[in-house]
């Protein structure tokens, strides 16, 4: 493995963020889940709706691994604007989806779900298009940090209260193309 592509920036504290899951770890739970797929929509259609911008990695591992599936792909991006310590915020779209959903077998990709208060927007927001059906897969999942009663129909790891990135996710924008996910051992 390429250690200079998981190489923090001396603007972070390496030491303070541990190697959590490897490279292994998710390419395993990745072909999982995309087996998993595989098989429920067999010989159908499937769109894939990828939350950006975390899960780009994630979906892309995930699409190529549906086999027997015609698969299509598109994306949304929200933002939570006015949370604050006293207030959760309002979920805006910043980014549609552009694709005909009607009647289709959809899954909303999502790299972590914590909260579930934007996922549990965007299956609203989705539901209004009247989908066949409508899944959730997440490659980790924090079910003790729900505010809402959401649930994702297929979950690749519970993991820990941690903060982590690598592999999609994110400090300040930085961390998303790392191949392992690393926790911040201290946090603030």
């Amino acid at each position: 493995m390429n250690d200079e592509k998981n190489k923090f920036p001396g603007t972070f504290v390496g030491s303070q963020f541990v190697k959590y899951i490897d490279a292994k770890e998710i390419k395993g739970i990745v072909e999982t889940l995309g087996n998993a797929l595989s098989q429920k929509y067999q010989g159908q259609d499937l769109v894939l709706i990828g939350v950006l911008k975390g899960s780009m990695i994630f979906l892309a591992d995930l699409a190529r691994e549906i086999k027997g599936v015609k698969v299509y792909i598109d994306f949304v991006r929200l933002q939570a604007v006015g949370r604050s310590k006293e207030n959760h915020g309002t979920i805006m779209i910043n980014k549609d989806f552009t694709t005909n959903l009607m009647d289709r077998n959809v899954v909303i990709v999502e790299e972590i779900v914590d909260t579930g208060r934007a996922l549990s927007f965007l299956k609203k927001r989705i539901l209004l298009a009247q989908p066949r059906s409508l899944e959730v897969v997440t490659l980790f999942d924090k079910p003790y940090k729900r505010a809402v009663n959401i649930q994702p129909d297929m979950t690749g790891k519970k993991i820990d209260d941690q903060f982590i990135i690598g592999y999609g996710l994110d400090l300040e924008d930085y961390g998303r193309n790392f191949e392992q996910v690393y926790y911040l051992k201290y946090p603030n």
